[in-house]
């Protein structure tokens, strides 16, 4: 329990913890949803030697389905829109130089299904939860949220909750 509180008051205090940013698609109407499906990333895809922990990817969707439900929407298999998410996380890696053996950092979405992966030269900030709406209908992500967080913090059910929950209060419509 102290150890929550101290994660907590630590998450609180950055000024950028939880900052979300969001953008949606000119097509998008919240009011025309009334039910989701969530997918979750594959954590043993053989494409890399990258693997996600399956229970974090698990919290992460429980919390999404629990901040949806309470958003008045309901899950349902048959829904055009589709909830994917993402972490990213920098990565250490060994980088071989000419002269050296030196070490370097790789960024990277881990297995999202309805993004591009971003490889080591594109330097982008790191660790970063991405939700992403997709409306199987028109075909296109028609809702997207990001916030900076810190990834140790999705390995504890309550604070998973907490984080998501932020993120979905930007969501149109809720109050």
């Amino acid at each position: 329990m102290f150890y929550r509180i101290i994660i907590l008051i630590f998450l609180s205090s950055c000024a950028t913890g939880f900052v979300v940013k969001v953008d949606s698609d000119e097509a998008f109407s919240a009011n025309k949803y009334k039910d989701f499906k969530i997918f979750k990333p594959d954590p043993f895809r053989t494409e890399s030697d990258e693997e996600e922990n399956p229970i974090r990817i698990n919290r992460i969707a429980k919390a999404l389905s629990n901040s949806l439900t309470e958003l008045g929407l309901s899950q349902d298999d048959s829904s055009p829109l589709k909830i994917s998410f993402a972490v990213k996380e920098k990565e250490q890696f060994n980088r071989i130089s000419s002269s050296n053996f030196s070490y370097g950092y790789r960024y990277g979405y881990r297995y999202d299904p309805f993004a591009f992966r971003f490889y080591a030269n594109d330097r982008l900030p790191i660790n970063f939860l991405s939700v992403k709406f997709f409306d199987e209908d028109l075909d296109k992500v028609v809702w997207y949220a990001n916030m900076r967080i810190n990834p140790t913090s999705l390995d504890d059910q309550d604070l998973a909750n907490e984080i998501v929950s932020k993120i979905l209060s930007k969501y149109p419509g809720n109050s």
